[in-house]
């Protein structure tokens, strides 16, 4: 431990003659996705803002269902989301229609409410305006759900009603039946809400837009910051690793300490950058934080130790980052991506660390996740062991 403790004193000063460029990349990881994220929130959500339909009810003079329709309707939350349904005149309601206040008109006819109860199944008739196609389109679609929910309903009311003529109860009547039913489906329908579990949609799916894309690009550029640790994994520290082998000392703690090094590092560029992201207990998303720069670390550890120079480990970071960044819905949102692409984007590392980072914050992470990245990072420490010992034995010194 001794040993492991004066290697990573050693590993960080040399790593302290990068600080000027560690010190760029951690503003640049720092400002770069906050803005990127909040400029991705603004584009993929401008213009797409929905207010609703308003949708006018008419029936013949003397008739109340429009407002006995505008009153319970108005209050079931899940059509109120969409849909303002209010009560006119035919005339003021085409009126209406005309001049853009409503959306469409929905024409009642005489005793709608009976027709429905025994089964007539009175034809209604829906007003659009020909100018508003989507808004009419979802009127169209709610009409036919509708319709299918009352089509389900009427199936139930006849079979209630077969039974009741094979056997029909003593003191109990065909109407009352035929009412009672049909209050029961009518508060099956006001209630039905209970029924169905609210699920949030997004085009970046389960994270907030603007923090999808800052947690995407701080882990790219964690990713990508391999060349700056190159000077410890690369010339003169090898040779010296080398001396100490001949002595007997292991390279595992040359090795380790670079790795603890660099994660020292880069928990200094994530952290500010989750910290200002998202809400979250601090001491959380520091552990968070530093789980995430312990895997950077290793991955920017195997990127030099198999490159051997700066420019071959940059070319090697930055296409994999890219390459992850890409696959995990970090350049074009997740909804969008090609099907192929979306089913392989659980082998993205930028996917597992972006669920870590959120995962303080309140959201799940996946079995998936946290089983790749246990053997990812388990994978890359010995990758990482093998290739610095063999990268050190190769070093020529005077013994």
């Amino acid at each position: 431990m001794r040993y492991f403790g004066q290697c990573f004193k050693l590993t960080l000063v040399r790593l302290c003659r990068q600080r000027w460029l560690l010190a760029g990349l951690a503003l640049l990881c720092l400002l770069l996705p906050l803005g990127a994220g909040q400029a991705a929130g603004y584009l993929l959500t401008r213009g797409v803002a929905f207010s609703g339909v308003t949708l006018a009810v008419t029936a013949p003079d003397g008739d109340n269902i429009p407002q006995l329709l505008e009153q319970f309707m108005g209050d079931m939350e899940d059509i109120a989301q969409y849909c303002s349904i209010t009560a006119m005149g035919e005339e003021e309601a085409m009126a209406a229609l005309r001049d853009g206040t409503v959306t469409a008109v929905l024409v009642l006819p005489e005793d709608f409410i009976h027709g429905v109860m025994w089964g007539e199944n009175p034809d209604l008739r829906l007003v659009t305006a020909g100018d508003r196609p989507l808004e009419s389109l979802l009127l169209l679609w709610v009409g036919q759900s509708a319709s299918d929910i009352l089509s389900a309903f009427q199936s139930g009311v006849y079979a209630v009603l077969d039974l009741y003529e094979d056997a029909p109860p003593p003191g109990l009547t065909r109407d009352q039946v035929v009412l009672d039913i049909n209050l029961r489906y009518i508060s099956l329908a006001m209630n039905r809400t209970g029924m169905f579990q609210p699920e949030f949609l997004s085009a970046t799916e389960t994270l907030p837009i603007p923090l999808h894309y800052v947690l995407s690009l701080a882990v790219s550029f964690a990713l990508s910051a391999a060349p700056l640790f190159v000077p410890i994994y690369s010339g003169d520290w090898l040779r010296f690793q080398r001396r100490l082998r001949s002595v007997g000392r292991s390279s595992a703690g040359g090795c380790f300490s670079g790795v603890a090094a660099g994660a020292l590092a880069l928990l200094l560029l994530l952290l500010p950058t989750l910290l200002l992201a998202g809400e979250g207990h601090p001491l959380a998303l520091t552990g968070s934080a530093l789980l995430m720069a312990l895997f950077c670390s290793e991955f920017c550890a195997v990127c030099c130790l198999a490159a051997g120079n700066a420019a071959g480990c940059g070319l090697i970071a930055f296409g994999v980052s890219l390459l992850s960044l890409a696959l995990a819905g970090g350049i074009l949102p997740p909804v969008l991506l090609p099907g192929p692409m979306r089913q392989l984007s659980w082998l993205s590392p930028t996917a597992w660390l972006r669920q870590l980072a959120a995962w303080p914050m309140g959201y799940e992470v996946d079995r998936s996740a946290w089983i790749c990245l246990a053997l990812s990072m388990l994978g890359m420490a010995l990758l990482a062991l093998t290739l610095y010992r063999r990268r050190a034995d190769r070093q020529e010194v005077a013994l």
